[in-house]
């Protein structure tokens, strides 16, 4: 087949974003965009782009290194992290992130209209740097293959805000979601240029890549099932948590809002207090806690040495740093322990944790885990990789699933969905009884689980469930036989691990499948009576079918053996 694709992976991340892109043929080389739009010299070439925007009048005025934080009044920040509002900050709500919902508040705004916003100009960006690779014509020559990254530990509904925002950007519609930690996995194992870190792995061998990034951390882990060619599986449900660097950032305005006082800090000149957060970045970078004393400036504050102010500078002595890192690391720590501890329950050959993504780079972050694992014989190695984009080339549409890297998943939720049953007065609740329609006694509020927590689910394989719903007749088009007639059917998720037989608190609202079933053809099942009302019903029985991605999961309803029309699932807010 001729090389007619071009695979674009973008990293949409919550501090910086980055994109990479390939031809799907050849030699597959992935070009890194690093020539951002910069009116500075500073980062003229630079592989990562800020992820901020402003307005002015309502339209964007600004994005990535253009944005002048001090003079753009209608900056947005780590607005990235708004797409999931079922997400509990508490006292991670950091500055920046209540700035930006205060002035999604002033513009009429939603978070998914700003993050449209920015990936429009991120996306108009790229299509002019594969242009002035592969000429003006190149969308004449090519077909376009989106892989947009997504944190796994995020909800459903964030997820889904993501990709409505992607494609009102003007992506294609049939761009795919990643999870991150997933596309960094495969980016370290399908790396060219450079061996696998650490020990050769064999059959039977399993490792964790935590992906740390500016908002969040995920963990993902794999046992190697083949070597050539290379297979390997998801070993144990993946974990995460929003413990990214940014939450380094509050830990540190915390403190000099404490040394300085609110009064003296809140007069600092914003542009001297961005300078200040800006150095403040490479400090986090440099640090590999050991007695090293760093500096930063601050300007236009009281000179104070017993505070370490001199000089329009502050003092950022070891002990310090060690407690602002301290607070987030150790987050990262016990997650990292917990998920090696899991995989060794089956499978005791862990033998690396590869630490990638922005804050991954950390040497603090780096010595912590490395501290931690050391006497689980577990090494600990630093990784980067272009991963979104080479993940869409091993996804190909020109490659089978049998030929793909990643052979299994673990599920991280169970999904299902609840209807009534019949009752059972050894399992059901008196509570829960009532009469359908065709007079049997049933209990309602009833889970029905077709994917649960912990499942393996093999690349490319497809779930059904049986469904059926009850219709009354007087509800059927009755002269117009083209007519469709429509459904909704409801469907959950559970993050427990012991998943409950009866709807409860722990079971959240996952989306409604809506999808149209032809009259005519609903009109062929059997009628009967409900023996209460005497009005007359039909039972159309469905099979939901459920194809389960990297970072979602697509239906399909099946109707006499026929797909229904129309099927789109509308995920729940909040």
């Amino acid at each position: 087949m001729a090389a007619s694709e071009i695979v674009v992976g973008i990293d949409f991340g919550t501090t910086y974003s980055g994109v990479s892109w390939a031809v799907n043929g050849g030699s597959k080389k992935v070009r890194l965009i690093d020539n951002w739009p910069n009116p500075k010299a500073a980062n003229a070439t630079h592989e990562k782009v800020p992820s901020v925007i402003s307005y002015r009048d309502g339209r964007v005025r600004h994005w990535g290194y253009e944005v002048d934080q001090t003079a753009d009044a209608f900056a947005f920040r780590w607005f990235k992290l708004l797409l999931d509002p079922g997400q509990k900050y508490g006292s991670n709500a950091v500055r920046p992130l209540q700035q930006s919902k205060k002035l999604l508040e002033a513009l009429g705004k939603s978070a998914q209209d700003v993050v449209t916003d920015y990936l429009a100009q991120l996306w108009a960006w790229v299509q002019d740097d594969i242009g002035r690779y592969n000429g003006a014509h190149w969308t004449s020559i090519y077909s376009l293959k989106v892989v947009l990254t997504v944190p796994a530990i995020w909800s459903p509904l964030a997820k889904d805000n993501t990709e409505r925002a992607a494609k009102a950007a003007g992506m294609p519609e049939d761009m795919l979601l990643v999870t991150e930690p997933e596309a960094a996995a495969l980016a370290v194992l399908k790396d060219t240029t450079s061996e696998m870190p650490g020990p050769q792995i064999r059959p039977g061998d399993a490792f964790v890549v935590c992906d740390a990034g500016g908002g969040t951390v995920d963990l993902i882990s794999y046992e190697v099932k083949e070597t050539q060619p290379l297979k390997i599986e998801e070993c144990v449900p993946g974990n995460g948590d929003l413990c990214g660097s940014v939450f380094i950032d509050e830990g540190f305005e915390k403190w000099i809002r404490m040394t300085l006082g609110n009064k003296q800090f809140e007069s600092i000149n914003e542009r001297y207090r961005a300078r200040m957060f800006s150095e403040f970045e490479g400090v986090k970078r440099c640090f590999a806690g050991n007695d090293k004393e760093y500096s930063v400036d601050l300007i236009g504050v009281e000179e104070n040495e017993e505070a370490g102010i001199t000089g329009d500078t502050i003092l950022l002595k070891p002990e310090l740093l060690k407690t602002v890192f301290d607070h987030v690391c150790s987050q990262i720590v016990r997650h990292v322990e917990s998920q090696i501890e899991e995989i060794k329950e089956n499978n005791p050959n862990v033998k690396a944790v590869l630490l990638v993504g922005g804050f991954g780079a950390s040497k603090y972050l780096h010595h912590r885990i490395e501290s931690s694992c050391r006497g689980m014989d577990v090494q600990v190695f630093q990784v980067r990789g272009a991963g979104a984009t080479l993940w869409g080339l091993e996804n190909s549409s020109f490659l089978n699933s049998a030929n793909r890297t990643i052979a299994a998943r673990i599920a991280r939720y169970s999904y299902g969905y609840c209807a009534g049953t019949r009752f059972d007065p050894l399992r059901h609740a008196t509570e829960d009884q009532y009469y359908n329609k065709r007079g049997e006694l049933y209990a309602r509020q009833q889970m029905f689980w077709f994917i649960q927590r912990g499942d393996r689910i093999e690349e490319g394989k497809e779930l059904t469930s049986p469904i059926y719903v009850s219709v009354q007749v007087s509800s059927f088009s009755r002269f117009h036989s083209s007519d469709t007639h429509p459904f909704t059917h409801a469907l959950d998720y559970c993050a427990d691990e012991e998943i409950p037989s009866r709807r409860g608190p722990s079971v959240k609202e996952l989306c409604s499948v809506r999808f149209e079933i032809d009259d005519k053809k609903l009109a062929k099942e059997k009628s009967y009576k409900d023996p209460r009302t005497k009005e007359k019903w039909r039972d159309a029985n469905f099979v939901l079918k459920v194809i389960p991605g990297n970072a979602n999961l697509h239906f399909q309803v099946l109707y006499g053996g026929e797909v229904a029309e129309s099927c789109e699932a509308l995920y729940k807010e909040g």
